[in-house]
């Protein structure tokens, strides 16, 4: 067991900066209780199977794979939908592509192959992880100029000891003489030169999270001794942030999905939110293009590899919450034999059917908001009153209310929310329990008309200014071309209405949260990826898959379920609030994958880890 009692604090390199109005909230994975240093409300993930921004056309749940996710955004992570899966074997017959020509040179790694080694099929402990150098040439000879191509690091912007580079990979790799995109890289060295294991490549979830600020803060990420032994890797994925962003989406496009009325009650506000859904859906892929069709998981994936290799690993050692879950194993699947030390926290499966969705996402919500009201009618200034019976209902009636009236708020340009804010603002402080005070708090506000602090927190999370512009970098970007590459279609059946009819009546207030259940990617242009076979990365090193008991975003049956259904996965839980696993509070949790990552100590599958401080 790691030694844990004399934690260094983060260095000035890796604090948020408090002057920055635009950063870090990281909306998109798991923060930690030590990242409270930052200037604004800092509520995780609104991502992965979050459930969706409950506002206008985000109301609509883009179902994952389950009759019941949010149709544009947030939500529109968890569908399962499908393009085939690129596999190196799938392009080996290529012709050869133009060489790239190398960036700028500061720091220059090249890539040279040297003899190879060969893994078990089910070894009892991860592979080794490579301490860099030279890579066997394990990829498609059309992709050798992408393999092989130099990488220039040097300072990045604002940061003495993290270095930055670009490297080029195509945007479709059956086309690798086509166009490209320019991956932005962020590498935090090791602090310990004498224990690094090797590098760890890292993804915040989202989809669309950047992984260039996900490293920029590792310190409040990471353990100090996983800091010490790995080169922290992050990157922008493809067309996201820094990564030749494709940016299909307006800020028109953006507010429309919070403005309209997410649970419509007559035929007229029904037609209208679905078809804003549609409308924003096609514009989307009529300004991306043919780059917005290639941002799906399975591409990502498949830059991952290339990363790998021009850092200088055999294998790949992996860390990802949250949406990154579902990239984790996806490369997994692709590339079995490359999994060096793998951590999926916070977890869902690409093999997930709409019933075990639906039951999941009920199942998360539930739990969670149990957990919050707990909390909140033990204290003498909870605003939903004593009785834990009476508290749902005064959230499902106020959400009633503010369908009809709206709330005051002091932002310009959005005078008065209705209930697409509002309910976004509630779940986004379900995220974590460090934000419950704050989520009482805009109840308390909200049931007296006022809705500044439910709003600042949404805004927030998705980066929107006063003036409604969104920040750039903003993961709602990514939503819809992910979402539909990566989640099967699921139309309307009378089934599937009946079903989601059922499960409404039976839970009014996840109803009111979730909002109207639809499919937002009628309107794109192709298909989603199509589910392979039940057991994921056949043949892989162990992958450890970590999940808390009740997190609203990714519920724990989805968790379990990639635990499962990965050929290899090692589970371990932890009774815990919120979205995000590790280094968050649990020293269970942290020790398991910290030996894990460091010392490739595999921990019995099923390990439940207990309960964590309470929030005061």
């Amino acid at each position: 067991m790691l030694n844990r009692d004399h934690e260094p604090q983060p260095g000035p390199d890796d604090l948020p900066d408090p002057t920055d109005p635009t950063g870090p909230v990281h909306p998109y994975a798991a923060v930690p209780p030590q990242f409270k240093h930052a200037a604004r409300p800092t509520p995780p993930d609104a991502g992965p199977p979050a459930r969706g921004m409950s506002g206008g056309v985000a109301g609509l749940r883009s179902r994952r794979s389950f009759p019941a996710v949010t149709v544009g955004v947030v939500l529109a992570l968890l569908a399962v939908v499908a393009v085939a899966v690129w596999r190196i074997g799938d392009i080996g017959d290529l012709a050869g592509s133009t060489p790239l020509a190398g960036p700028p040179s500061s720091v220059t790694t090249p890539v040279t192959p040297p003899s190879s080694t060969s893994a078990p099929s089910r070894p009892a402990t991860p592979s080794a992880p490579s301490t860099g150098g030279a890579v066997t040439p394990d990829w498609a000879p059309a992709l050798t100029a992408f393999y092989t191509q130099p990488v220039s690091w040097s300072k990045c912007t604002g940061k003495t000891n993290h270095r930055c580079a670009t490297i080029a990979v195509p945007v479709d790799y059956a086309k690798p003489d086509g166009d490209r995109f320019e991956l932005a890289l962020r590498k935090v060295s090791a602090t310990d030169p004498s224990k690094r294991v090797g590098s760890l490549l890292i993804n915040p979830g989202g989809p669309g999270g950047s992984g260039l600020e996900y490293a920029q803060h590792a310190s409040f990420v990471f353990s100090p001794e996983v800091r010490a032994s790995y080169d922290i890797i992050g990157f922008d994925p493809r067309g996201i942030g820094q990564s030749s962003p494709v940016g299909c989406l307006t800020d028109r496009d953006l507010n429309l999905l919070f403005a309209g009325d997410p649970t419509p009650d007559t035929r007229a506000e029904k037609a209208k939110l679905l078809g804003d859904a549609d409308a924003v859906t096609a514009r989307c892929a009529a300004k991306g293009g043919e780059r917005a069709r290639h941002l799906s998981t399975a591409e990502v994936a498949r830059d991952m590899d290339v990363i790998r290799v021009l850092v200088g690993d055999q294998k790949l050692n992996y860390f990802g919450v949250s949406y990154g879950t579902m990239l984790g194993a996806l490369y997994a699947d692709q590339f079995p034999q490359k999994v060096g030390r793998f951590v999926l926290d916070s977890a869902i499966s690409p093999n997930q059917t709409q019933t075990q969705q639906m039951t999941y996402d009920i199942q998360g919500f539930e739990s969670s908001i149990d957990a919050f009201t707990d909390w909140c009618v033990a204290r003498s200034d909870c605003a939903l009153g004593t009785d834990k019976a009476a508290a749902r209902g005064k959230i499902t009636a106020l959400l009633d209310e503010v369908e009809q009236n709206g709330l005051r708020t002091s932002k310009p340009g959005l005078e008065t929310i209705g209930e697409g804010w509002a309910s976004f603002g509630i779940f986004m402080c379900l995220y974590t329990k460090q934000s419950w005070p704050t989520l009482n708090q805009g109840l308390r506000e909200a049931l007296s008309g006022g809705g500044d602090t439910l709003l600042t927190q949404a805004m927030a999370v998705v980066g929107r200014d006063a003036s409604g512009h969104f920040a750039a970098s903003s993961y709602l970007q990514a939503i819809i071309p992910v979402r539909c590459a990566d989640w099967r279609r699921s139309p309307q059946t009378p089934a599937l209405v009946a079903e989601e009819a059922k499960a409404k009546a039976a839970h009014p207030l996840w109803a009111r949260m979730t909002g109207e259940l639809y499919d937002n990617c009628k309107t794109w242009p192709t298909p989603g990826r199509a589910p392979t076979s039940k057991t994921l990365a056949v043949g892989a090193a162990p992958i450890l898959v970590i999940g808390n008991l009740r997190d609203p975003a990714t519920p724990i049956g989805g968790t379990k379920q990639l635990a499962a259904d990965l050929d290899s996965g090692t589970l371990v839980t932890s009774d815990h609030d919120g979205h995000g696993t590790y280094f968050a509070g649990s020293s269970c949790v942290d020790a398991a994958v910290d030996d894990y990552l460091i010392q490739g100590v595999v921990p019995k599958n099923g390990l439940a880890c207990g309960l964590s401080p309470a929030v005061p």
